[in-house]
């Protein structure tokens, strides 16, 4: 982790009282994702949306919150927020694990996000935390 993303998480519970697990700087989008402990993201968001426009402000980034879980397939659900999945799966082969998640067809444009925002969102932080491979979405036929 760099010196600017402790900075960041510093400023992120100082402003809402939250604990933040992980930051990613992502610099190609310009976002700050920060993982923070369950059951925080509503500090984080706040009423009415204020605390996370505050931070959006003040680090004149786009902020994403994810949820962590120590659950596998908890936390890959929580990474493609605000999308509902319906299943999560892990399969291993030759040592590399593959995660699928499946989303209702409606949300599937959510789960991969503008530009594929969210799935490499999702990619960058269950290899992070939990040494995944890849992430796949899918839609049951």
């Amino acid at each position: 982790m760099s010196q600017e993303e402790l900075r960041f998480i510093s400023i992120l519970e100082g402003l809402t009282g939250a604990l933040a697990v992980d930051c990613i700087w992502d610099k190609s989008e310009t976002r700050v994702i920060f993982v923070v402990r369950r059951n925080d993201t509503g500090k984080v968001i706040g009423r009415g949306g204020t605390t996370i426009r505050r931070l959006r402000e003040h680090f004149h980034k786009q902020i994403d919150i994810v949820e962590y879980s120590e659950n596998l397939e908890i936390f890959a659900a929580n990474t493609l927020a605000p999308a509902k999945t319906k299943n999560v799966e892990i399969h291993e082969k030759s040592g590399k694990k593959t995660v699928v998640v499946t989303v209702i067809p409606k949300e599937r444009g959510k789960a991969i996000g503008k530009n594929g925002r969210n799935i490499q969102r999702s990619r960058l932080l269950m290899k992070r935390h939990f040494g995944v491979n890849n992430v796949i979405i899918q839609s049951p036929p």
